[in-house]
């Protein structure tokens, strides 16, 4: 599943000046692209230790005003967190992709520390005061943005503790801190983790020769190393069910057993903390700013969807294991979680006629990519165009920027390719703000980080059609980051509520199953064929096989996350693994006791309580969808409607006014519950 790069408090942005005086190139603020071959560890390690120092003095001027401001006070606190988010922005960038194991661990380390730091200014309470007293001067007078802006950033410090008293406070900071330290190590023991297994020729039929090639070692034996494009080659093609056991095993077990004890850290730590605040639970606590705003929300949510998907799941499992029967009589007669997609993949092909093979061909990635670019810029009324002078962290990296109506509107790193030490997903990782001061403008920028199939001596690149549908998921949150240019920076485009921030880029996965979008860049790698409509008219038909089965997966990941932090006790008593287990359950086939799958859930350090996010915020993305469906998929005009409506907006607007206002009327289910076959 996707992951979004969130920076927690520090995404708080604000207005900065065009030019620090400082020689740090990660310091900089202005429109020059970093030289990421002149960073170091002394680099980092610098430009954290003056961020922190003058964010000090910062604070201490904001403070001591006497006679408060706009200027003194509210942009002045944008200022200072603005600071905080572009370093932060930037070494998150650094510890996910650089080799360099001292830079890495570096950016590691003084990440933690930025962040320790920034998440104590929310405790700071001479600067909340100070705020607090703006917000209630007499004949004040803000814009609603403003409006919206303060009183954020009020509730940022309330829902952080700035109702208790000091003493009640104290623990708070510690416990924060902790916080913080096991996220970090949750994730690099994700991003670090390292493993491999051998096989034999045999055991490894039905993977194409290509891939046998590329694994292949000089005794004979072949090599796989674990990561997210081979485990979809193992589970999808190889026709030995104990290897395809035994890879997905090895990948659902990345981490552990380390990120078993950091986790239940992490649980404890977050619900004592949430208690202390007064919250009955921490997913209480999460969700006070969000769309859901209580539990009982998501709850009803999650359990209305179980309701409406489990008849579908039931059908789809028993479906599929008769055709499981049908094709493989000597094997078990239990669909196991490892036959899954093997037997997916041959029953579109026998009972569909598609061949996912064949339709991967049709997706070169450099193709793709020129294919998706020309979709959005006709869908949104932009340009993309490559960038020449933009110095890269590794060599694959390629560089862009997005033009609208005649103005640059920000640029954009590609890391495409899986390497060692690399995040080992699938994110938009924000790289700097947008902000404005006087007639100076700093554009944002920002980098895709993604894990596609690399191509091998004799084939490119080519991406199976759901890699496709990945790739305009996130470029759709870059393309939302670029785009908005809010006059007060912190309003920027991932500022919007954490269960709404994946609406916009869902959206745009939709035109990956438009045949008006698809045919003008889907084309054969070798023959340039374009893709044939009948084949097209095969995905479409399966679109929805199994999608009861996606979408229950979908719940099942959400539920795990919000038992966790909304039934600490339960969980705490049960242990993380058997809620786990039970909540599995949900997918209708067995669960193997040795899937330690939370281990590599990254989601359960970044999204804390807010995973059901990505289904709550479908419903939207696909009630916005429903708009081109009447107008037409390639509608210019609806589209730059939708992003000057939805993404140039950023969080300057409430999300419900922004949609109610896209759409002329109130939001509803109704083509949520359509794309899953369900009817009301």
């Amino acid at each position: 599943m996707k992951k979004l790069f969130f920076l927690g408090l520090l995404i708080m942005g604000g207005l900065v000046q065009a030019q620090n005086s400082t020689t740090n190139i990660l310091l900089r603020h202005d429109n020059k692209p970093i030289d990421f071959t002149k960073i170091n560890d002394t680099t980092i390690k610098d430009a954290v230790a003056v961020v922190i120092k003058s964010s000090d003095e910062k604070i201490k001027n904001l403070v001591a005003v006497k006679k408060q401001t706009v200027s003194n006070t509210l942009v002045a606190y944008d200022n200072l967190q603005y600071e905080l988010a572009d370093l932060s922005m930037k070494i998150g960038l650094i510890q996910s992709t650089f080799s360099n194991e001292v830079i890495r661990n570096s950016a590691y380390t003084e990440s933690e520390k930025l962040s320790v730091y920034g998440s104590n200014i929310g405790l700071n309470e001479p600067l909340y005061k100070a705020l607090k007293k703006f917000s209630t001067q007499k004949g004040l007078v803000l814009t609603v943005k403003q409006k919206k802006f303060l009183s954020e950033v009020l509730l940022s410090f309330e829902k952080n503790g700035m109702k208790l008293s000091a003493a009640d406070r104290k623990p708070l900071e510690e416990i924060n801190n902790q916080l913080i330290k096991l996220g970090n190590a949750f994730d690099k023991n994700i991003a670090e983790s390292k493993d491999s297994l051998t096989f034999t020729e045999l055991e490894l039929k039905g993977i194409d020769a290509e891939s046998l090639q590329s694994w292949k070692r000089p005794n004979g034996k072949y090599v796989v190393h674990v990561n997210g494009p081979n485990v979809i080659k193992i589970t999808d093609n190889a026709e030995n069910a104990k290897t395809r056991k035994a890879f997905g095993l090895h990948y659902n077990n990345r981490a552990y057993p380390q990120n078993i004890a950091v986790l239940d850290s992490l649980l404890y730590y977050r619900n004592v903390y949430a208690q202390k605040l007064g919250f009955s639970s921490y997913a209480a606590y999460s969700l006070i700013d969000k769309m859901a705003a209580k539990p009982e929300n998501v709850w009803a949510f999650e359990n209305d969807l179980i309701k409406k998907l489990t008849p579908l799941v039931t059908d789809e499992i028993k479906t599929l294991t008769a055709f499981k029967k049908e094709v493989s009589p000597t094997e078990s007669d239990t669909l196991q979680s490892w036959d899954f997609a093997y037997y997916s993949k041959k029953m579109l092909n026998a009972k569909y006629q598609l061949d996912n093979d064949e339709v991967k061909k049709y997706f070169e990635m450099n193709n793709t990519l020129a294919g998706m670019f020309k979709v959005y810029e006709t869908v949104l009324g932009i340009q993309i165009k490559p960038a020449t002078n933009m110095p890269v962290w590794d060599s694959k990296v390629k560089t862009y920027e997005i033009w609208s109506e005649g103005k640059k509107m920000g640029s954009f790193y590609l890391d495409l390719f899986p390497r060692a030490n690399k995040y080992t997903h699938f994110a938009c990782f924000p790289m700097s703000q947008y902000s404005k001061k006087g007639t100076v403008e700093i554009l944002p920028q920002a980098a895709l980080i993604c894990n596609f199939p690399e191509g091998t001596a004799t084939e490119p690149s080519l991406l199976p059609h759901n890699n496709v549908v990945t790739m305009f998921h996130e470029f759709g949150h870059l393309v939302h980051w670029l785009l908005g240019h809010s006059e007060i920076a912190s309003q920027n485009s991932f500022g919007i509520k954490g269960d709404f921030v994946e609406a916009p880029s869902q959206f745009l996965e939709n035109w990956c199953w438009e045949y008006d979008a698809l045919k003008l860049f889907a084309k054969h790698y070798k023959t340039g064929e374009t893709l044939p409509k009948d084949l097209f008219d095969k995905m479409k038909q399966t679109q929805r096989v199994n999608v009861g089965s996606f979408y229950i997966r979908q719940v099942s990941l959400g539920l795990t996350d919000f038992t966790y932090e909304d039934k600490y006790e339960e969980t705490k008593q049960k242990g993380v693994l058997k809620v786990f287990k039970e909540i599995t359950s949900l997918n209708q086939m067995p669960f193997d006791d040795n899937n330690h799958m939370i281990c590599s859930f990254g989601h359960l350090s970044g999204y804390g309580a807010n995973y059901y996010g990505y289904l709550w915020s479908k419903v939207y993305a696909q009630d916005m969808f429903s708009v081109f469906k009447k107008n037409g998929v390639m509608d210019t005009a609806t589209g730059i409607k939708y992003r000057k409506e939805i993404l140039e907006k950023g969080s300057t607007t409430p999300e419900i006014e922004m949609v109610e206002k896209f759409l002329g009327r109130k939001p509803n289910s109704d083509a949520f519950l359509e794309s899953l076959g369900i009817k009301k």
